[in-house]
């Protein structure tokens, strides 16, 4: 009985975690764009990407999530929108950084692609590449490969 429990357990975690990993990956997707726009120093850009990651992360469904996670997407959310909400490159940067420090937790809970965490020393600040080359968007051109992979996802 007990292995009948714990079959139906792991296939209920299972399923969530294909649901959740389904529901972020455009997530994930949004937020490269925003990444994209600030490495570019594009804040135009960055301000549309912002408002399609708010979008994506609105299809995430937080209840599947665990307690930690579920205010990983609620802060996403929140900076995502704060990006979304100026042209101030400064600004944007600024929210980014806690952007990226929600979705690292998000894409390491749900892993829905593989992903580089990528590190800053000159803003002690990290952020999320689909690429192991470093682009910094703290700072783009002004120090466009400052920064080193710190992790695979």
């Amino acid at each position: 009985m007990k292995t009948i429990r714990f079959s139906l357990a792991a296939l209920a975690l299972a399923l969530i975690s294909v649901t959740t990993y389904a529901q972020t990956a455009p997530a994930l997707t949004a937020y490269y764009g925003v990444k994209d726009a600030l490495v570019r120093t594009d804040a135009a850009k960055a301000k549309i990407q912002a408002t399609e990651l708010v979008a994506a992360l609105t299809n995430v469904d937080g209840t599947k999530l665990p307690a930690a996670d579920k205010k990983a997407l609620v802060t996403a959310k929140t900076n995502a929108t704060a990006i979304s909400r100026t042209t101030d490159v400064a600004a944007q940067r600024e929210q980014f950084e806690a952007l990226s420090t929600s979705m690292i937790t998000l894409v390491k809970a749900t892993k829905p692609a593989k992903a580089y965490v990528q590190y800053c020393p000159m803003v002690s600040a990290s952020w999320l590449s689909d690429s192991k080359e470093v682009r910094n968007p703290y700072y783009g051109d002004k120090m466009l490969k400052c920064g080193s992979v710190k992790e695979e996802i």
